[in-house]
């Protein structure tokens, strides 16, 4: 099947025309498994001959081909893999052929990341001595050739056999596609190759392959040389300047090119490296180990053409000495700024600076780049301790780091909020509250701040406060019994105040449980939510009561159950935020609820199709399908994509595999079906999914591929002589699977014909009835040849002709 692009939101009606431009604007690529684009084909070879298995697939990524025998590597010295195409196509060649060592099935595997796919092919070999009859020969074989530049060469080919075999050529084991030149390499009718304007590309060893149904033979091979003018020497790859480390190792290359080839050689200062008996041609790569010294080295190409020369610059540097130990000049809450001494004669090219927190298990940030010898470091943590170093950089390397220095950042104000907040009763107008330090409390907590009040919609700087320090826990009084307080703490350093704690509840009641503390989620799925919680204190509870409804403004709903730690809440709705509030209860009343808590319940996969399914047809062997998501409240979660499924088939009954188009994003909502059968029904379905799976498809839509033109001509054409001036024509229709739309009529066409030629213009008669069957021809010449030929048609025009009857008709005077 061919590849299929998705187009996000695509009209349902779309013009080819306007089809082609959006497939050209949205690119649409996608990773694709491994599938074959040249499979091998059974080969009947001749002992001691060759034969070549070719192979190449296509996929995203691009797949990487290889061959198998009985499931291992091919491992023979008369056995060679070439690949081609960077890998994705693969030519087997086995040379010479060995019976029965070599018959065996021979397996091509290609495969990327998204997949793998298999194919095979079958060699068969029979001795020279027990060929069949038919058994392709080649009569003449290319030769040796020399060709200027830019002329035309023609490799020559002849081979012999029944049926007549084909022709094929090789070069370099590669099979040649002579429709991949732009049409400078053709192959000629007599089998002979011919290249036109010749590249130096072109030479090589060429072999001309001629097979039938018999087997297949090579020809000898022959080599093509391609004649360049003279050209001076030039460098194609210059020496490159180096830097390295005392005792350093480095290898210099140096390539030169023309024509003859220059021959390439070092030198340093007057003195030659290159022994003159074996100096090489094109290039020369100089090693060179345990180097202390700077030098220039000089490369030189020479030919019959001239000398030319490039020099390499070999750079002997060693790692930067550490950096003098950084000094501190500026500390705030959140950063440290430091400067220090280079430490170094010689360029550095940049500086890093690694610091790190002084406590266990910390490990060194780093800061590369620097330029300066100035830096301040950012974003760290308020009333901590640092350690810091600076290193410096060469093009060698990094060296070794400075002395580190240490430093404190400044106080802040707490960053995080007291936590567990804990309030019990004492009397019937008094209350303890406790606590624990703030997780961030960014310096010496000065104090605490306890914020009550009855009215909890009050701005905050309206409630009562009560300060605290050096204790996490105090007691307040002159409250009034019965009322339900908000109760939030914060804590405070020398710079200011730290954030307010959330808000708990207490109802100021002896005996009335306190509010429930750590209340939150625990597990969760798409139809319930667990709730977890610890009692503030025992004061006999009976039983808890939980609030909690769907969304911002949902109703309330209530649930009463026995004590425990935990509930489940089940019943609810997939993706669908719930808040919750929980109190406990004992005979003495109701305590304080919590404050409200948010949690979504999980993602389920849909449970309804996506709708308005839509299909149309653009050619004779695409659909267009498009559709829009299921309804909001059946998605249950982020839809994942949707999957489309199509199969051969009516109403009543289908045939062959269903197929499915890969997983397509969930911003599309129509399909290009490419490489369907033409004028055919397929059964489309739609299912979209989440990351939980794929819910219900959609309802089978029936939908045909366009007409085309009639894929084969008539069947049984038969022509009967009436008499010397009439024909009568017969055939039958199409097969139905060959019909490709309705047939609307044939054209029966005949022209006469003298000594092998047409004569004239062809006369064409046409029937427009999809079931005739035959046809009277009148009018014609007596004792005349003609060549009739009948084809049927639908709306999209003519199909295939059948092949020419010649017949004769009766001389004047005959009956």
């Amino acid at each position: 099947m061919l590849p299929t692009c998705r187009l996000p939101g695509l009209p349902v009606l779309l013009p080819l025309a306007g089809l082609l431009l959006s497939l050209l604007l949205t690119g649409c690529y996608a990773l694709s498994p491994p599938r074959f684009t040249k499979v091998p084909v059974d080969q009947i070879g001749v002992s001691g001959g060759v034969v070549s298995f070719v192979c190449q697939a296509t996929g995203d990524p691009k797949p990487r081909v290889s061959w198998n025998k009985k499931g291992k590597k091919v491992n023979s010295q008369r056995i060679e893999t070439i690949e081609f195409d960077e890998g994705a196509g693969a030519v087997l060649r086995i040379q010479p052929l060995r019976a029965p060592r070599d018959e065996n099935i021979y397996e091509c595997v290609a495969e990327n990341s998204e997949g793998e796919v298999t194919v095979t092919a079958k060699l068969s070999i029979i001795r020279e001595d027990l060929l069949p009859q038919g058994f392709p020969n080649i009569d003449m074989g290319p030769q040796l050739k020399v060709v200027e530049r830019t002329r035309t060469a023609t490799m020559l080919c002849a081979a012999s056999g029944t049926p007549d075999p084909e022709i094929t050529w090789f070069k370099d084991f590669l099979p040649i596609d002579p429709n991949a030149s732009n049409g400078r390499i053709k192959q000629l009718r007599s089998g002979a190759l011919q290249i036109e304007n010749s590249e130096e590309t072109d030479q090589g060893k060429y072999e001309c392959v001629a097979s039938n149904i018999e087997g297949v033979r090579y020809s000898s091979p022959a080599n093509l040389y391609v004649r360049v003018r003279r050209v001076p020497p030039r460098f194609s790859i210059l020496p490159t300047n180096h830097e390295i480390m005392p005792g350093g190792s480095v290898n210099i290359t140096c390539v030169a090119v023309g024509s003859p080839m220059p021959y390439v050689k070092w030198m340093l200062n007057s003195e030659d490296l290159t022994p003159e008996d074996e100096m090489p041609v094109g290039r020369n790569v100089l090693e060179l180990t345990s180097v202390h010294e700077s030098a220039n080295y000089t490369c030189v190409a020479m030919s019959s053409l001239g000398i030319i020369e490039a020099v390499a610059q070999i750079i002997v540097k060693s790692l930067p000495k550490p950096p003098g130990t950084p000094m501190v000049t500026e500390t705030t809450a959140t950063s440290v700024t430091i400067t220090w001494d280079s430490g170094n004669p010689d360029p550095v090219t940049y500086y890093i600076i690694q610091y790190r927190a002084k406590s266990p298990n910390s490990k060194f940030d780093t800061v590369a780049d620097i330029t300066t010898t100035r830096y301040s470091i950012g974003g760290l943590y308020p009333n901590t301790e640092y350690e810091i170093r600076v290193s410096a950089f060469n093009t060698i390397g990094q060296g070794p780091p400075s002395e580190p220095v240490e430093a404190r950042t400044g106080e802040q104000a707490p960053a995080s909020p007291p936590r567990n907040i804990h309030t019990r009763i004492l009397s019937p107008n008094s209350m303890l509250v406790q606590w624990e330090e703030p997780e961030e409390p960014n310096g010496q907590i000065k104090g605490y701040r306890i914020y009550y009040t009855m009215d909890a919609n009050q701005p905050v700087n309206q409630w009562q406060v009560h300060n605290v320090q050096d204790s996490i826990l105090t007691t307040i009084g002159s409250l009034t019994t019965s009322e339900t307080y908000t109760i939030r703490v914060l804590a405070f350093t020398s710079v200011g105040d730290g954030p307010f704690s959330d808000p708990i509840q207490v109802k100021v009641l002896e005996d009335v449980p306190g509010q429930p503390t750590k209340f939150q989620v625990g597990a969760v799925s798409d139809t319930s939510i667990e709730l977890t919680w610890e009692p503030a204190y025992d004061k006999g509870i009976t039983n808890y009561e939980l609030h909690f409804r769907e969304g911002k403004t949902g109703g309330k709903v209530s649930k009463t159950f026995s004590p425990t730690s935990s509930f489940v809440v089940e019943g609810l709705r997939a993706n669908t935020e719930y808040y919750f509030s929980l109190a406990a209860v004992s005979s003495k009343g109701i305590g304080a609820f919590t404050s409200e808590i948010a949690q979504n319940t999980s993602q389920a996969k849909p449970s309804a199709p996506p709708q308005d399914i839509k299909c149309s047809s653009s050619s004779s062997t695409t659909l267009l399908v498009s559709w829009r998501p299921p309804p909001v409240e059946s998605q249950n979660g982020a839809l994942a994509g949707y999957i489309v499924r199509y199969q051969v088939g009516g109403a009543e009954s289908i045939s062959g595999e269903p197929m499915e188009e890969p997983a397509i994003p969930p911003t599309i909502d129509a399909i290009l079906l490419q490489g369907l059968e033409k004028w055919t029904q397929y059964r489309v379905t739609v299912a979209a999914s989440t990351s939980k799976g794929t819910g219900p498809e959609s309802q089978p839509l029936l939908c045909r591929t366009d007409e085309d033109v009639p894929g084969a001509p008539p069947r049984r054409v038969e022509v009967e002589v009436l008499n010397s001036t009439a024909l009568k024509v017969t055939w039958r229709s199409l097969l139905p699977g060959r019909q490709h739309g309705q047939i609307r009529g044939y054209q029966v066409h005949y022209v006469r014909v003298e000594n092998g030629e047409s004569r004239g213009l062809p006369l064409i008669k046409d029937v427009m009835l999809a079931d005739a069957q035959e046809m009277i021809i009148g009018g014609l010449q007596p004792d005349t040849t003609y060549s009739i030929t009948v084809a049927a048609y639908t709306t999209k025009g003519d199909g295939a002709r059948s092949k020419p009857k010649l017949v004769v008709t009766k001389g004047a005077g005959r009956y």
